[in-house]
């Protein structure tokens, strides 16, 4: 049986190795920076340059904190499984014998819904949110986009969406370990529509259509959460 102190030092040492692999990783990406920075720019730059804009540098280290910015998120994205694999294997011996079959149920499927989360902020709402907000302001002034607000608003987008498509998966767990239960959740199922729309409009602020368009799925997400919690208490 191990002491407490022996749990968080194989903590810690699972989570210097995720740390390593991800500074690795970002190591790697920075030589990669051009093609990773014109990938994930390629849906913006030509709503910014349809509509007579472009995509400038205001400051001379701007390029730089960009450059380090994209491939610490690229090099933590590809460290994702690894430490889903550390903290999944850190919690193992927790679990019974048929609880350990989640871990390879669930590693897998977290991977996805984050991807699916990230590719409908990449893909669906940026660009609409980008053309919006030109739109709204191109008759004031001539539309030039400094590169380092918008790669930070885009990664903020991405990340949270991301995190926000895991709500079926994080709900399944909390049932299992009997921290929520699905009546308790189909009282506050009002509420959570509140929210929704609350997180649309923090998330994209100033265009309503983008927030519904945020707001339905996360909704859509909480229902897929209630049955995934009636599955998990049967």
């Amino acid at each position: 049986m191990m002491s407490i102190m022996e749990h968080l030092d194989e903590l810690k040492k699972r989570m210097l190795r995720v740390f390593l692999l991800a500074l690795i990783l970002s190591v790697i990406s920075l030589f990669f920076y051009k093609q990773i920075f014109d990938f994930f720019i390629i849906n913006v730059e030509s709503i910014i340059q349809d509509n007579g804009g472009v995509i400038a540098i205001q400051r001379i280290t701007e390029g730089w904190v960009v450059a380090a910015k994209l491939a610490i998120t690229f090099g933590v994205i590809l460290t994702l499984p690894y430490f889903l694999w550390e903290l999944s294997m850190f919690f193992k011996p927790a679990l019974k014998q048929q609880e350990q079959k989640y871990i390879f149920i669930l590693i897998p499927f977290s991977l996805i819904s984050f991807g699916i989360g990230s590719l409908f902020a990449y893909i669906i709402v940026i660009p609409r949110l980008v053309n919006f907000l030109i739109n709204l302001s191109k008759d004031i002034g001539e539309p030039v986009i400094m590169v380092g607000p918008l790669i930070s608003q885009m990664v903020t987008f991405i990340f949270w969406l991301g995190l926000v498509f895991e709500l079926p998966i994080i709900m399944f767990l909390l049932a299992k370990i009997q921290l929520i239960n699905y009546d308790s959740l189909r009282k506050f199922r009002r509420w959570m529509i509140l929210f929704a729309f609350i997180f649309g409009a923090l998330i994209t602020p100033t265009d309503p259509i983008s927030q519904i368009i945020v707001a339905i799925p996360v909704i859509l997400l909480f229902e897929i959460g209630m049955f995934l919690v009636k599955i998990g208490e049967k």
